[in-house]
Order: structure tokens, then C-alpha cells, then sequence
């Protein structure tokens, strides 16, 4: 590991895929894509990312794609017809799926640790969702 790259990229979650989650991955990849030592990916949706994105199959290929690509780890769960703007109780199951996804590659020490995008909480909970937010569902994980 040189000073400059570290041990392992950051696992980003996906957010609400029809919230601002998407566009705040994109601007920090685009500001982020030339220093290797700012290297993550997203668990989520590679459609929601367009062209930019490079679907990997493990934590270990960000590094390797970061500069040239969004690194995205895809979801087994499928997403809906995303509107912008308008949250859907159908993505809640891929939305908890990046969250745990994204923590249990950090807890495997194959990612650096975890960085959340925004959740709507209103879609979680009509989903059954028990945690009042992020920071108790990852303290319950």
C-alpha cells in the first residue's frame, strides 16, 4: 500500500435512488476521480449513474476502475421505474440492501468503511423499516 492509496475504497450506499443521492455520488466521483486515496464505490443501481458507471464484482476492482469510471457494486434487489423527486416504497428492499451490503464489506475489512447517502425514511418505515434512521440501523448491524 503506497501513502497515497489506502487499504481499501469506501462503500457508499445508494440512498433513495429517487432522491439526491445519485447526483451527490456523481459530483463526488467527478471531483474525486484523479486522487486513488479517494477511492470508493457505490452499492446500488449502475443505471442510476448512466454512463459513467462500470458495474465491478467486488470491493477489490474500485480501486482499479476509480479514475476512469464510478465503480458500482450492483444490488440483487431490482429497483422500480425511478422518478426523480418522487420517493417509491418499491425501492425500499435496495435501499436496506446497500446498507447492509456496505457494512458487511466493511465488518469483512474488504472496504475502508461506510458512507451513506440520504434515505427517505417515510418510504423505509411504510416498508416496515424499525430503525428511526441510518445511524441506529447501522448500530443495530
Amino acid at each position: 500500500m503506497s501513502p497515497t492509496q489506502p487499504a481499501h475504497p469506501l462503500a457508499l450506499t445508494m440512498g433513495d435512488p429517487a432522491g439526491c443521492g445519485p447526483q451527490i455520488t456523481l459530483a463526488a466521483w467527478e471531483m474525486l476521480k484523479s486522487d486513488p486515496a479517494s477511492a470508493f464505490f457505490v452499492i446500488g443501481a449502475p443505471e442510476l449513474y448512466g454512463d459513467t458507471a462500470q458495474v465491478i464484482a467486488s470491493a477489490d476492482q474500485a480501486a482499479g476502475v476509480f479514475g476512469t469510471a464510478l465503480p458500482v457494486l450492483p444490488l440483487a434487489a431490482p429497483l422500480p421505474t425511478i422518478t426523480p423527486g418522487t420517493p417509491d416504497g418499491a425501492s425500499a428492499a435496495a435501499i436496506i440492501e446497500s446498507i447492509e451490503t456496505a457494512v458487511a464489506l466493511t465488518r469483512a475489512d474488504e472496504a475502508g468503511g461506510v458512507v451513506t447517502n440520504p434515505i427517505s425514511k417515510a418510504v423505509l418505515y411504510a416498508a416496515g423499516f424499525k430503525h428511526p434512521g441510518h445511524t441506529e440501523f447501522l448500530a443495530a448491524l
